[in-house]
Formats: C-alpha cells, sequence, structure tokens
C-alpha cells in the first residue's frame, strides 16, 4: 500500500460519516512500543481517560491495564504496558509475556487493532526487529487447523510515528515496516505520523502549515485521525491460547507464556544413590551363622574328643567372612581404596540395584543439572539469548539455544 501520498486518511465524503472501531465487547486495541514513544498519551487522547503519563524515555505505566473506552462508547477495550526497549526497565520478553497473560485472563481474545508506537525510523535498526518479532507472535500458526495462521496480525497494525523528520511518511516508517515484512512477507501495516502541538504552536502558525508541513496536531485532531485509520481496519483478529505440555522441563500452557527455561539435553542414567551390595542386616545374619557354627563345631570337636571335626570351620566362616570383607573393600570406582590400593567396586543403585559400572541406566535424566527428565524441577538452561534487561535478573543460569518439546494436551 503506498502510504506516502496519504498523510492523514480523511475520508474526503466527510468526517461525520466515518465508522468508528468495531463495537466487540470482548474485543481489545493493543499498545506497544519504544518507551516514550506516546502509548499512554494516545490511549487517553483516543478513549477520554487520564493515565499518567510521562515526558522523557523512561517508562511510567509499570503494568499492563486495559481501560475502557469512554468516548466511543461499546468499542474495544484499550491496553496499555509498559514500553519496550527500556534500558532501566524489565526485560521486552518478560513485558510482553505479561500482556499475553493480561488478555488470557481478562478473555481480550480478539485484537481489533495492534497500535505499534515509534519515533521517525528510516532503517531496521535491532529494536524494531525484536518488536516486530513480538507482534508477530500474537498469531503463531496453529497445528490444529488446515489455515495458516502465522501473520494474520499483520492486517490489524496500525504504525504510529512520534513526530515528522522526511517529507514523505513511508521514509519515517520505513524501519518498522521492513521489519513486519521480515516476519510476514504480506505485512501491510497503515501507518500516521504527527506531533502534539505545544500552545506557541497554536497560536504562531498556520493550521495548514501546522496540520500539513509539521504534523503537530491537537487531541481532537489526532482523535479524528485515528478513527478514519481504524475504519480501513478489517474485523478483529482472534488471538488462540494453546494448551500444550513440554517433555524436558514439564512446564504447561501456550508455549509464549513458558519461560525461556528448560533442561539442556537427555541422557540415561540413575535417580538414586550407590549402596553397599550387601546390606548390614546380611552381613551380621552371615557372621552370625559361623560365630553359631563354631560354636556347634567346638563343642562337637569335645564330645568326640577328636579335632577332624574342626576341618569344616572354615566352610562355617566363610560366608561371613566373605560378605565382611566384600562390605569392607567395596568402594565406589571414583572412591579411595579402604586398605592399602586393594578395593572391590560392586557398588549398587538403590533405584534399580544395577551394578554402579553397567551401561545407561534406569531413568531419563538432564545432562546437566541430573533432574529427572520432563519433571518441573528447577530448569538448569536459558533456551533463548536473554536481552540486557533479562540478563540483570539472572542467577546462575547458562545458555543452551533449542526449543521447548511440545506436545498438545486436553
Amino acid at each position: 500500500m503506498d502510504q506516502s501520498g496519504d498523510e492523514t486518511f480523511f475520508d474526503k465524503s466527510g468526517i461525520d460519516e466515518i465508522p468508528l472501531i468495531t463495537k466487540c465487547t470482548d474485543s481489545c486495541v493493543v499498545l506497544v512500543g519504544t518507551t516514550g514513544t506516546g502509548k499512554t498519551s494516545t490511549l487517553n487522547i483516543y478513549t477520554g481517560n487520564d493515565l499518567k503519563v510521562g515526558e522523557g524515555a523512561q517508562s511510567v505505566t509499570g503494568t499492563t491495564v486495559s481501560v475502557e473506552d469512554k468516548i466511543h462508547v461499546g468499542g474495544p477495550k484499550w491496553i496499555d504496558n509498559p514500553g519496550w526497549s527500556d534500558s532501566e526497565g524489565r526485560s521486552d520478553n518478560l513485558v510482553f509475556k505479561d500482556l499475553l497473560r493480561h488478555m488470557q485472563v481478562n478473555h481480550c481474545y480478539n485484537v481489533k487493532a495492534v497500535v505499534w508506537c515509534i519515533m521517525p525510523t528510516p532503517r531496521m535498526d535491532a529494536n524494531l526487529q525484536a518488536q516486530a518479532k513480538f507482534i508477530d507472535m500474537f498469531t503463531p500458526d496453529d497445528e490444529k487447523t488446515a489455515e495458516n495462521e502465522a501473520g494474520q496480525i499483520w492486517n490489524n497494525v496500525v504504525i504510529i510515528c512520534k513526530g515528522k523528520i522526511n517529507p514523505d511518511l513511508s521514509a519515517d516508517v520505513q524501519g518498522a515496516v521492513m521489519a513486519s515484512k521480515q516476519n510476514s512477507v504480506h505485512a501491510e501495516p497503515l501507518s500516521i505520523r504527527y506531533e502534539f502541538a505545544a500552545p506557541e504552536i497554536l497560536e504562531g502558525t498556520t493550521e495548514k502549515l501546522r496540520k500539513e508541513s509539521l504534523r503537530m496536531l491537537t487531541p481532537g485532531e489526532i482523535r479524528s485521525e485515528l478513527e478514519v485509520l481504524f475504519s480501513k481496519l478489517p474485523v478483529p483478529v482472534p488471538v488462540v491460547f494453546a494448551n500444550q505440555k513440554c517433555i524436558s522441563c514439564g512446564q504447561e500452557g501456550d508455549p509464549r507464556l513458558m519461560t525461556d527455561t528448560c533442561h539442556r539435553n537427555k541422557k540415561t542414567g540413575h535417580t538414586g544413590s550407590l549402596t553397599q551390595r550387601f546390606s548390614r542386616p546380611e552381613v551380621g545374619a552371615a557372621m552370625g551363622f559361623g560365630a553359631v557354627g563354631t560354636v556347634a563345631l567346638s563343642i562337637a570337636a569335645a564330645a568326640s574328643a577328636t579335632p577332624l571335626v574342626l576341618i569344616a570351620l572354615p566352610l562355617v566362616l566363610a560366608p561371613g567372612l566373605t560378605l565382611g570383607g566384600h562390605r569392607f573393600l567395596n568402594t565406589a570406582s571414583d572412591g579411595a581404596s579402604p586398605c592399602g590400593g586393594f578395593k572391590i567396586t560392586d557398588m549398587r543403585w538403590s533405584c534399580c540395584n544395577a551394578p554402579e559400572l553397567s551401561p545407561g541406566g534406569c531413568s531419563e535424566l538432564c545432562d546437566l543439572c541430573g533432574a529427572v527428565w520432563g519433571s518441573s524441577a528447577k530448569p538448569c538452561v536459558m533456551i533463548n539469548h536473554p536481552d540486557i534487561n533479562m540478563q540483570k535478573e539472572m542467577d546462575g543460569y547458562g545458555v543452551h539455544v533449542k526449543k521447548h518439546d511440545l506436545v498438545h494436551i486436553e
């Protein structure tokens, strides 16, 4: 769509005939974008609310909130959340997960518009690429359906550019449009640009210069132009929340809401500990048998007045001496020798009674932390490279790039 020659998107037939956005009780308008690009100010202007706004590049919106549209009665809710790319704020990844979780909890399943607030950026920088990737995640492809849902959200994206640098609108939003096409080649987001007109601008310039050349608008003018732009959008796009499970780390729910942590790789091993092959009661019983046998043979030898009976003494003592000696010398393969460099390596695993040095194992485990594979024990690796703000919150995690191993659950 060629947007360079269409600055205001006014309907030539007159403002009074402009339809407002679809009145769906469960639909919503989602605000996203870099901190300081006027997200909350835009919400206030369009909906008549009075949420706190900031003056600088530090986010004022601390949590995800949804508000009713007080001006367009019956219109979609508007959802505001902390800005992205805030070096002093939270991780963009966590902010997006909070946004999705808020939509899920509040049953906002149909997105009328994603309002993407940016600064004039002709080039596609890393921030725009990351933000476009998050926007694209609103509508991943659902493997259960024949239709390809991936990229559908871009039909309902509106780019709001705060300010004007280049003569043409298309140049100021070019970076964001290029980032959107990286995710969906058919992406054609609508766009608009403006600044909030200061009192001195209103007094010192003509209306034509202010609105067309400077693009400095009053709240009423901004609202009117947004109404025209929203009227061009198709029906709301459904955001579907899946119910899946990672068989590697046990997390359940929508994959977009899962933490980016998991277990590393699967191996076979044992969940028990190494124990002696012969237990203390077994050794004690064998020793006791030998003691009783020794006494019995001694009595027999005395009664028969011949020492030949004592020839059986080694046979009586052998079981106890063998088991006791085995237990004394038996040590783990990596353990120190208990007696002058000589030892036996015949320890057994308590979980399955298999020999220590037998190949394989009786359980599937994580090769890094040793937790049972698929258990909900604390995951041990990050599976995506964390952004700068997430790195500040990390404690003892390494990065092992992989995907959650997902299966559908009922």
